[in-house]
């Protein structure tokens, strides 16, 4: 019986592994597409950060009704 126990917790502790480490590498792919837009937009359109965050809180804004 302890046995299975044990295994049990290794099979659960081995799924939630998983899921965390999928969890980050999404994260991390999401962070790294955020970037290089940003970058891009930056040095192709001379675009910057302020103004992305202008916009999306205006965007943010009207969606909400924060006018």
């Amino acid at each position: 019986m302890e046995l299975l126990i044990v295994l049990g917790a290794i099979v659960i502790a081995i799924v939630v592994f998983g899921w965390v480490f999928k969890l980050i590498k999404n994260t991390i792919q999401t962070v790294l597409l955020v970037a290089f837009l940003l970058l891009a937009l930056y040095f192709l359109f001379g675009i910057g950060p302020g103004a992305i965050w202008d916009q999306l809180q205006i965007w943010l804004s009207g969606l909400f009704g924060g006018r």
